[in-house]
């Protein structure tokens, strides 16, 4: 029988585990997977009827070198596959804080198994911005996250629960669904800046503003993005909801929040 091709697969796995897959051999029934944590050296096996295999078991932080042989009815070819290593999918456990407001620039820490040196982190909102990624472990990875927006006409992160991604080097990721969440900021609502007499308060000027922009998208020149306030890309009625529900209400820097007890007793 031929040799048999060997690369690793990207695809989703379950943690302590590596899979990969080869080009089918002509006339083999079956393959025996090998591997071990040293190079030629194989301490265990499995078989597959299948051009793939998924090695279970696997232990963290530890790096696996893997082969294969193609067998049928005759026997094992004589030669193994190109031998590949690799280290088991990573795993998020946590990431702390798991929460932040719109303007917060954080520090995250995501606390997990097989963080390779060289891994990135991704969270699939381009306006959450990621930097300064250093891999202290393999067990945990630190990064500054800016929430934008963190200036005035920066389009905002959107608001809502994120996928929040740990991929090494090779490609292999491990991820957690929703672990980290973006919370609107109440305090972009008060968007009228021409009136002192108005500061800190939502009142008709408020959606006025709003309206010159209202119904506009991202893709229009003409768009606000600080009339967006859950940052979806449309300044529209999500957006007015927001100002319509405080409308009367003043600013409360202590709790963060818009109230009528806030107020000057000649403003309530």
């Amino acid at each position: 029988m031929c040799g048999v091709a060997l690369f690793l697969l990207a695809s989703p796995a379950a943690a302590g585990t590596i899979s990969l897959s080869w080009d089918p051999v002509s006339g083999a029934s079956g393959y025996r997977v090998y591997y071990g944590t040293a190079p030629g050296q194989y301490t265990a096996s499995i078989t597959t009827s299948s051009a793939s295999a998924t090695v279970p078991g696997l232990q963290d932080c530890a790096a696996y070198f893997v082969a294969v042989k193609a067998y049928n009815a005759a026997g094992e070819s004589s030669e193994f596959s190109n031998e590949l290593s690799g280290w088991s999918r990573p795993v998020v456990t946590s990431v702390t804080p798991a929460t932040a407001v719109q303007g917060d620039q954080i520090v995250m820490d995501i606390v997990g198994n097989n963080f390779q040196s060289g891994a990135i982190v991704e969270l699939g909102n381009p306006n959450v911005v990621l930097s300064s990624v250093s891999v202290l472990s393999c067990t945990h990875v630190q990064l500054i996250a800016a929430v934008e927006p963190t200036a005035q006409n920066v389009r905002p992160a959107q608001v809502g629960k994120l996928d929040v991604s740990v991929a090494n080097p090779d490609d292999v990721f491990g991820m957690r669904s929703q672990g980290f969440e973006v919370l609107i900021n109440p305090a972009r609502f008060d968007i009228n800046k021409s009136d002192a007499m108005t500061t800190n308060r939502i009142d008709g000027k408020d959606t006025v503003y709003l309206s010159r922009h209202f119904g506009l998208s991202e893709s229009d020149p003409n768009y606000d993005p600080d009339n967006d306030f859950d940052g979806d890309g449309w300044v529209d009625g999500a957006d007015l909801a927001f100002i319509a529900s405080n409308l009367g209400r003043c600013w409360a820097s202590g709790t963060k929040t818009w109230t009528t007890s806030a107020c000057p007793t000649n403003l309530q």
